[in-house]
């Protein structure tokens, strides 16, 4: 591979690829119509599963090569190779867990908590914190909302959804103390 196609390949953007595709597949149903929309849709699906089951071959072979499980987790760190990893339901590390490293990261950057409730079938994670610091708590004029969401979609691509819910305040406790002693010569 030449130096400039690898440059090329490794500056690539997933998103952008995404929106290209998009375009590609809107002009097809322009010029053909509905039925070529629908298959040039069975073309993409076929090059997607040919992709999976290479990287799934790929990964297997890779998995019994010792101290490799530790290298995939640190490749799979990268945006890219994560998010194609998660695509294909091969990433190594379980979604729970990558999203807990995200909510980590968005505590140490607004330095508030945050816990994750659960993530359902349908991608979305929902997610509480406590301690609100207002809308704009990120460096960037972003609010906490969209920079856990930014973080959680980054670290997960699967999610397609982040709900942030303030946690209820916790309730006070009412003390119970001794009762104040009556004045002297007053009825008890």
């Amino acid at each position: 591979m030449s130096d400039q196609h690898m440059d090329r390949v490794l500056a690539l953007d997933p998103h952008t690829v995404g929106v290209r595709v998009e375009g590609l597949l809107g002009e097809v149903e322009s010029a053909g119509g509905q039925a070529a929309r629908t298959a040039a849709d069975g073309v993409v699906r076929e090059l997607l599963h040919l992709n999976e089951a290479g990287l799934a071959r790929l990964l297997d072979g890779l998995v019994t090569v010792p101290g490799v499980t530790e290298e995939l987790r640190v490749l799979a760190e990268d945006e890219l190779v994560g998010g194609l990893l998660a695509l294909y339901g091969l990433h190594p590390v379980p979604i729970e867990e990558r999203v807990l490293v995200a909510l980590d990261r968005a505590r140490r950057r607004l330095g508030r908590e945050f816990t994750l409730v659960d993530i359902d079938a349908a991608g979305t994670a929902r997610i509480t914190t406590a301690g609100g610091c207002g809308s704009g708590c990120g460096s960037t004029g972003e609010s906490a909302g969209e920079l856990v969401s930014r973080l959680v979609q980054q670290a997960a691509p699967e999610i397609v959804e982040v709900v942030l819910e303030e946690a209820p305040a916790p309730q006070k406790l009412l003390q119970i103390g001794h009762r104040p002693k009556a004045p002297t010569g007053a009825p008890a």
